[in-house]
C-alpha cells in the first residue's frame, strides 16, 4: 500500500515537473514559426469554436449562476487550455514513425463550484498531453469536443454539454445559446497590451440558457440558470509594464450583457488597452474604450493561502450607457490555488450585482476573474517572480 502511495506521488511530482518546464521552456520568442493575431479574425461558426493551431495558447472558459430547486444559488466554472509546445513546421525531419506518446499540445483544465448557501468553494485541476486519447480537440457526432479525462465539453447544433467530475464535485450542464457569438474589439481582435502584436481573438456567447445536474460531497442537485462562454487564442505573452488583469462578464435580467476586460499596469494604473463590450437585448454589440469606464474598489479580502489582497466589492460606471453599478461576490473566498496543471493563484468567482441604468434599477449576476495579485501574471500561464 504504501509502495503504490509513494509511486502516485512521485508520478504526481513528474508531472508538475513535466509542465513546469514545458511551460517555461517554450515561451514564444522573436522569429518564433508561431502565428500572431494582427488585424480582425473573420470568425465562422461552429468552426471557430475547435482548435486554432500554430497560435501557442487557446483556452475555452464557461462560468455560470445556477439555482437548484427551491432557489439554492451556485456558481460554476469550467476551464480548459490548450499549450502547442512543438512550433509550427518543427517536425520536419523528424522520424516518420514517431512514439504514440509524442504530442504537440499539453492540455489543462480548470474547474470549481461555490456552493453558495453553505458558503464553500471546491475546486480541481487536470493536466494531460495531447496523446494515446488523453486529451485533445476532436470531431464526433456533429459535435467540436474538447476533453481532458473525464472532462469535457461538446459543441454541437443544439447547445454545449459540459461534464466534469472530481472527488468532491460533479458538473452535467446542457448549455443552450440565446444569442449568436459576440466579437470582441475589432471583429474578434482584442487588444492586450499597446504593441499592435499584443493581442487576441476573442469572442464569447454571452447569454447560455442552462439546465442539468450538479452534485457535491455526495447530494444531488438538478439545476437551471444562466452561464456564458469566452474562447481566446494568441501567441503574445502579457507585456512587461503588466501586472494582471480584472475581467467582469455580467448578464443583467433585461437581456442585456457586459464584458469589461481591465489590464493592470505594475504601477497600478491601466492600461489604455483596456476596453468592454455591451450586448444589447438584439442588434449589434457596442465596443466600449478605457475612457468609457471608471472601476472603484469598494473593499478587499486577503487569501489566509496565498496572501494576496483581492478586491471584493467594486463601483463600475459606463458612461455611454449612464449604467452605475455595485459588483459584490456571492463568497469571499473563490481563490485556486494551483500546483499541477499551473504554478498560478487566482481569484474566480460568482457575483451579483444591482444599479442603475439611465436611473432605472438593473439587476443581474455574473463571473469575476482577478489575476496578478498574489504575483504578476503572464498571458501564457505563469506567476511572473
Amino acid at each position: 500500500m504504501k509502495g503504490r502511495r509513494l509511486q502516485r506521488v512521485c508520478l504526481a511530482l513528474i508531472w508538475v515537473w513535466i509542465g513546469t518546464v514545458i511551460f517555461w521552456e517554450s515561451r514564444p520568442s522573436l522569429g518564433s514559426d508561431y502565428l500572431s493575431v494582427a488585424g480582425p479574425c473573420g470568425f465562422s461558426f461552429p468552426e471557430d469554436h475547435g482548435a486554432h493551431p500554430g497560435y501557442q495558447t487557446e483556452w475555452w472558459y464557461y462560468t455560470g449562476n445556477l439555482n437548484a430547486e427551491g432557489g439554492r444559488p451556485f456558481g460554476f466554472q469550467l476551464t480548459f487550455f490548450r499549450r502547442q509546445i512543438i512550433p509550427p513546421g518543427a517536425e520536419k525531419g523528424w522520424p516518420p514513425h514517431p512514439s504514440s506518446w509524442r504530442a504537440g499540445n499539453l492540455f489543462m483544465a480548470h474547474a470549481a463550484l461555490s456552493d453558495v448557501a453553505n458558503g464553500r468553494f471546491y475546486w480541481d485541476e487536470d493536466m494531460a498531453r495531447e496523446a494515446i486519447g488523453l486529451a485533445g480537440v476532436r470531431r464526433g457526432g456533429g459535435a467540436i469536443e474538447v476533453f481532458l479525462g473525464r472532462w469535457k465539453t461538446a459543441m454541437g447544433p443544439s447547445g454545449h454539454r459540459l461534464t466534469a467530475m472530481t472527488d468532491r464535485f460533479s458538473l452535467d450542464l446542457k448549455c443552450v445559446p440565446r444569442k449568436a457569438p459576440v466579437a470582441h474589439g475589432r471583429g474578434g481582435y482584442s487588444q492586450k497590451g499597446v504593441r499592435p502584436g499584443s493581442a487576441s481573438c476573442y469572442y464569447s456567447i454571452t447569454r447560455l440558457e442552462t439546465s442539468g445536474a450538479l452534485s457535491v460531497d455526495g447530494r444531488n442537485y438538478n439545476v437551471q440558470g444562466m452561464a456564458w462562454m469566452d474562447h481566446e487564442y494568441s501567441t503574445a505573452p502579457l507585456e512587461p509594464s503588466l501586472a494582471g488583469w480584472d475581467w467582469f462578464s455580467l448578464q443583467f435580467a433585461d437581456e442585456t450583457e457586459l464584458m469589461l476586460y481591465i489590464l493592470r499596469e505594475t504601477d497600478g494604473s491601466w492600461s489604455p488597452a483596456s476596453s468592454g463590450t455591451f450586448v444589447p437585448p438584439s442588434g449589434a454589440p457596442q465596443h466600449l474604450t478605457r475612457d468609457d469606464i471608471e472601476v472603484a474598489v469598494m473593499d478587499r479580502w486577503q487569501s489566509p493561502r496565498s496572501g494576496a489582497k483581492y478586491p471584493s466589492r467594486w463601483r463600475i460606471r459606463v458612461f455611454p450607457l449612464q449604467l452605475d453599478l455595485e459588483i459584490s461576490p456571492q463568497l469571499n473566498d473563490q481563490e485556486l490555488r494551483l500546483t499541477r496543471s499551473m504554478q498560478v493563484s487566482y481569484w474566480e468567482g460568482s457575483v451579483k450585482v444591482k444599479g442603475h441604468k439611465a436611473r432605472r434599477p438593473v439587476e443581474g449576476v455574473g463571473y469575476v476573474e482577478l489575476t496578478g495579485y498574489a504575483a504578476p501574471f503572464d498571458l501564457l500561464g505563469q506567476d511572473r517572480r
